[in-house]
């Protein structure tokens, strides 16, 4: 009997959730939502709290130092400091000095350079120039018997610069220049080819007749000659009148 009576209960409780949900979920009453009420705030003013006033430092004040001057006791001796030895140092051993013995050169006998130089020009009326490529010879010769020469050599100089001058070394060859004689060779100007004999220079100067120059920096000995001329061409020689 009590079990029926819960198991009636039971049943009449689950009837009335169902129809409560029923009735809550009926489409002909939808939920309203409803928004939340909130209390309105409610403003606290700060508690001021008042600032306190910062410490005050206060600088310690420490008293300046008192010197005390130290109490000098007669009893005690001074302190005596003794002089260290001086210090010497042993004499270096003996070393000989090397005995130095200038190398002998070998003898090399002295070579006396003999040279020959000169002006060759040009003078065409009163119009004097120097020839540029112009040469000069030297014959030497030794005197033979009955007035014959022999061997002859004959050495060119080489060929003028710009302002006339040529220069020429004469050869080992030649022992004696007593028997030397300097002229004229060539010129390469067409309108002053003529040698002339001033200075002797179409019949040949002896270099005896000229003194030289000796440099003893170079070991040279120099025989200047001249000037020597050339001119233009000759002149037709006028026929003469009767």
């Amino acid at each position: 009997m009590a079990i029926t009576r819960a198991s009636f209960a039971i049943c009449l409780l689950l009837s009335l959730a169902t129809i409560a949900t029923a009735d809550y979920y009926s489409p002909s009453s939808p939920p309203v939502y409803k928004s939340p009420t909130f209390p309105p705030p409610v403003y606290t003013p700060p508690v001021y709290k008042p600032t306190l006033s910062p410490p005050v430092y206060t600088k310690p004040t420490i008293p300046p130092p008192v010197y005390t001057p130290p109490v000098y006791n007669p009893t005690l001796p001074p302190p005596v400091y003794k002089k260290s030895p001086s210090y010497s140092p042993p004499p270096p051993p003996y070393v000989p000095k090397p005995t130095y013995t200038a190398p002998t050169k070998p003898y090399v006998p002295e070579i006396l350079i003999t040279a020959v130089d000169g002006i060759i020009l040009c003078k065409n009326g009163y119009k004097t120039y120097p020839i540029q490529g112009a040469k000069a010879k030297i014959v030497c010769s030794e005197p033979g018997s009955y007035g014959k020469s022999k061997n002859e050599v004959v050495i060119y100089s080489d060929p003028t610069d710009s302002k006339g001058y040529f220069h020429v070394t004469l050869t080992d060859i030649i022992k004696d220049l007593l028997h030397c004689r300097v002229m004229l060779y060539t010129s390469p100007v067409e309108t002053c080819n003529n040698p002339t004999n001033i200075s002797k220079g179409l019949t040949g100067i002896p270099l005896s007749m000229y003194g030289y120059r000796y440099y003893a920096d170079k070991n040279l000995k120099l025989f200047s000659v001249g000037p020597f001329y050339y001119t233009g061409p000759k002149a037709a020689p006028a026929t003469p009148k009767y």
